[in-house]
């Protein structure tokens, strides 16, 4: 476990479940690497999330207003810049922008839950883990 600030990306596909569930562990754990951690987003991730958490199928689990008001925190929390060069690495070009943002960032770590980043673990040093693998190597209690 090592104690050093990370500068960390979130991707979309592992800040849904914290925006919709936000008593359970993965909010936890994201609530967690906000206080001890820098995130980092983009105009282009920012985007994603919000056009993402509009999506008529998680208004089972929260209501638009709240989930809006969610991708507003969260960008609060981020350390937002712009990345000025692009990278096509990845097979799901649209995951591309989340490489771009933790090459601009210099991030030491993308959380994801998505398979097309997953399986380029490490990618040019940085780490590409789950929220499940973070808290295990970075936050045991």
């Amino acid at each position: 476990m090592s104690s050093d600030r990370k500068k960390i990306v979130f991707d979309t596909s592992s800040l849904i479940p914290v925006c919709l569930h936000p008593t359970r562990e993965p909010a936890q754990i994201f609530k967690r690497a906000v206080m001890d951690h820098e995130l980092f987003s983009s105009p282009e991730t920012l985007r994603e999330l919000q056009l993402v958490l509009t999506r008529d199928k998680f208004e089972a689990w929260q209501p638009l207003v709240q989930r809006i008001a969610w991708a507003r925190l969260y960008q609060d929390v981020t350390i937002s810049i712009a990345p000025q060069d692009s990278v096509t690495d990845c097979r799901d070009v649209k995951d591309n922008k989340f490489l771009e943002l933790a090459i601009a960032a210099n991030a030491d770590i993308i959380i994801s839950s998505d398979i097309h980043l997953l399986e380029l673990h490490p990618y040019h040093g940085i780490e590409i883990i789950k929220l499940s693998e973070f808290k295990l190597k970075y936050h045991q209690d």
